[in-house]
């Protein structure tokens, strides 16, 4: 105690300044310490994230290449030519086709006994029935086969085939399309937002089909492959030391055809190169900022003493009033003087002033005679519950609801059978809603409701219910039964705004013209607003 007095950490101004200061210097300094450390493990699973959803967008690119040369090939097979047996015929259709297709550098038909009969880019004759391709064919399947050098250009291709059909509807042989490689290099490329990004493309077994350039790695006609450990990755991309020990971030994506698979991977240490920079500028940052904070943190001790002090005046006079205190007796440990007598003289009031807000508050908000929210509720809470329905990509829908014929009730019966009625509808209203719903009274004898999660379709139907409800149920006042029906219009909440400022606005005016065209028709009735 002796100390805590000499260090003046029993009065208000020590503390004030002893944590004041250590308010500001400490989050400071986590905060750099966080975005040193902690933060390199969120960068690299952005990366990661980054790398998996650009592969999905790269999937799609290659899905739709491999899906257009499959259309032409079935195309091509499907020819007349091609059924009839027509070489003729079908040399001069694969001629055109190429005409058109620059990418296609040969296009050839083989028939049912496997020999090459039809050949736009080299010499027929050749038997190719102990081709894979050939099988599928026979097996009524398209094929696409990888790993293949070309006989004429030497270069690494791939073959798309579909089965052909005789006109007795037998196997009549296949028509195949070899691609090379190089092509669907520079087709990636044009196709791909970012040709630099370092996107391979393999087969099933690893072996790289573009770019043409890691292709070509293990020499001319050679094909260099993915690491197995690589290839293995799912499309969430992972973690891994390559052979040279580079920490490097990787990912696989599937094709879901013959194995094909886009993979990427680059060096942790290019993707933490820019974070490094900003955890050295923030821990800079830091320090300057607890250097500069210094003096104006002092200053503001000294302006917050002196109001402080006099507040703990003002609190004496307040508990010299006669409140009656609420507050235990034990305060819960040592606190300093000024706080002690700040923190008693408010509780010997808090518990009166707190009983009048609850109440005043439960009061402001609720409708005397219904037990509902008040139309002033229905503004501030209306608004805040559409937003969040709006945020959440969920629909919303507004019932207006008016007493039918009840100023004759009120003429007939009096002001009181009226407000009865008026009690009334309310608790049949409130009992078929849900407590996530929002019930208020609106004025007079009309009612909102907004339905969350509720497209028109539901509102139109709970509306219907709660008509059809309160028209079997009279409202008993006194021995006299009276019957009471209501009117109600529906609405649902929409991305545009037309009427008023806002979207409960609009609800709510697009939900009141609906009203009034129920109590056109006439009365007792559901009617809504019209679908865009």
């Amino acid at each position: 105690m002796r100390l805590k007095h000499l260090l003046g950490f029993d009065t208000l101004r020590g503390l004030i300044r002893f944590y004041t200061l250590l308010l500001v210097s400490l989050p400071l300094l986590l905060a750099a310490l966080f975005f040193t450390f902690f933060q390199r493990g969120q960068v690299i699973e952005a990366e990661r994230e980054q790398l998996a959803e650009s592969l999905a967008q790269d999937r799609n690119i290659v899905r739709s290449w491999m899906s257009e040369r499959f259309a032409d090939v079935e195309f091509l097979a499907r020819l007349g030519q091609a059924h009839t047996g027509d070489r003729s015929g079908l040399d001069g259709a694969f001629r055109d086709y190429m005409k058109t297709h620059r990418s296609v550098s040969a296009v050839a038909y083989v028939t049912a006994d496997g020999w090459t009969a039809v050949d736009t880019g080299a010499d027929t004759g050749v038997y190719l029935g102990d081709r894979d391709y050939f099988k599928a064919a026979k097996a009524g399947r398209p094929a696409l086969v990888t790993g293949l050098i070309g006989r004429t250009s030497g270069k690494a291709i791939c073959i798309f085939s579909a089965p052909v059909t005789d006109a007795d509807g037998k196997f009549g042989g296949l028509v195949f399309i070899p691609v090379r490689l190089d092509v669907l290099d520079a087709w990636l490329r044009e196709a791909r937002a970012d040709p630099s990004s370092g996107v391979i493309l393999c087969d099933g077994e690893g072996r790289i089909l573009a770019p043409t350039a890691a292709a070509r790695a293990d020499g001319d006609t050679g094909m260099s492959r993915v690491p197995p450990h690589l290839l293995a990755a799912g499309d969430t991309g992972f973690l891994f030391t390559d052979p040279a020990g580079r920490e490097m971030i990787g990912a696989v994506v599937s094709l879901g055809l013959e194995g094909w698979r886009l993979v990427q991977a680059e060096p942790v240490s290019e993707v933490l190169a820019g974070y490094r920079r900003q955890a050295l500028w923030v821990v800079l940052g830091t320090l300057a900022a607890i250097v500069l904070a210094t003096p104006l943190v002092l200053r503001l001790c000294r302006n917050l003493e002196r109001p402080l002090e006099i507040l703990t005046g003002y609190a004496r006079s307040l508990r010299s009033k006669g409140y009656d205190t609420t507050c235990p007796p034990d305060l819960g440990g040592p606190m300093p003087r000024e706080i002690a007598e700040l923190f008693e003289a408010f509780c010997a009031m808090a518990g009166e002033v707190r009983g009048h807000i609850e109440e005043t508050e439960r009061l402001s908000v609720l409708d005397a005679l219904t037990g509902l929210y008040n139309r002033r509720f229905l503004f501030s809470g209306g608004a805040k519950l559409l937003d969040a329905s709006a945020r959440a990509g969920r629909p919303c829908t507004c019932l207006m609801l008016d007493v039918d014929h009840f100023k004759d009730i009120n003429d007939s019966h009096g002001h009181r059978a009226g407000d009865q009625v008026l009690a009334h509808v309310a608790g049949r209203i409130a009992k078929a809603v849900r407590r996530s719903d929002l019930v208020a009274r609106y004025g007079g004898e009309e009612f909102a409701v907004l339905l969350t999660g509720s497209d028109r379709e539901h509102g139109v139907e709970l509306a219907e219910r709660i008509r059809q409800d309160l028209a079997d149920a009279p409202c008993r006042v006194d021995d006299v039964f009276l019957p009471v029906t209501v009117s109600i219009g529906v609405a649902e909440t929409r991305e545009w705004v037309q009427f008023g400022e806002s979207a409960l606005d609009d609800v709510l005016a697009r939900a009141d013209k609906a009203l009034y065209a129920a109590k056109a028709a006439g009365r007792d009735r559901v009617a809504a607003e019209e679908a865009d």
